[in-house]
């Protein structure tokens, strides 16, 4: 039987968490796709403008975010279904785009696509809490 001191253990298992971190990985949840895999073109370095709203949209999390908010107004039975329904919809529809334009490393398409999130996010607001939002 092999046997290994604790030094080789211990560099084996550095190793092994080394190789598990610097993995990219991919998750679906709600039908959002996100991943935190190798990034292309001018995303690389932060996102177009430096304002981390390219790094929302091409991670996934904008759309992700959104679907979590819309199903918590949902839940609270601010929103009707089929208005959910409706959002839903639009979220999904611009998560595929976003995944589209940032594998194009398109920055004016990204900072349109986070814009219209932005229109989501009011949309569902509005839903739920009228033309005026409480903070």
């Amino acid at each position: 039987m092999f046997k290994l001191t604790g030094t080789q253990l211990a560099t084996i298992l550095a190793a092994a968490v080394a190789l598990g971190l610097a993995a990219p990985a991919e998750a679906h949840g709600w039908g959002v796709w996100f991943s935190t895999g190798p990034v292309r073109g001018a995303y690389a370095n932060g996102g177009w403008g430096g304002d981390g709203r390219a790094r929302a949209v091409c991670s996934g999390e904008r759309g992700y975010r959104l679907q979590e908010h819309l199903r918590h107004e949902v839940n609270e039975g601010k929103i009707d279904p089929r208005e959910a329904d409706r959002i839903a919809d639009r979220i999904a529809g611009l998560s595929a785009k976003a995944r589209h334009e940032c594998s194009e490393g398109d920055g004016r398409a990204v900072r349109d696509i986070a814009g219209r999130y932005d229109g989501i996010q009011q949309w569902i607001d509005r839903s739920a809490h009228g033309w005026r939002r409480g903070w």
